[in-house]
């Protein structure tokens, strides 16, 4: 790492982000919603055990799997983008 990407890595590296993992999507009509109740089950179109996104930003940084961790939901990092490639996001998204 040269000099440069240094003071990048430092300036960047306290930025405060959010993390957003997405279990999935689906699309209904707003009379199937307002039809929800406690207990309705949504069919996400995801199967299970399928690998789930990792956002910060709203930009992708890698995938994980959903699992129960001291009984609650936690994601576990299976892949993360290249640390590099992330920080010239953040020097872009800084400027």
């Amino acid at each position: 790492m040269n000099d440069e990407d240094k003071k990048t890595y430092n300036r960047v590296s306290d930025i405060s982000v959010t993390l957003i993992t997405e279990l999935g999507t689906t699309n209904m009509s707003m009379r199937e919603f307002l039809k929800l109740t406690k207990g309705t089950v949504i069919d996400l179109k995801k199967p299970a055990g399928e690998s789930v996104e990792l956002y910060i930003n709203k930009k992708i940084i890698g995938k994980g799997e959903v699992m129960v961790y001291e009984n609650n939901l936690a994601v576990r990092i299976n892949e993360v983008l290249d640390s590099e490639a992330i920080i010239q996001y953040f020097k872009k998204e800084a400027l």
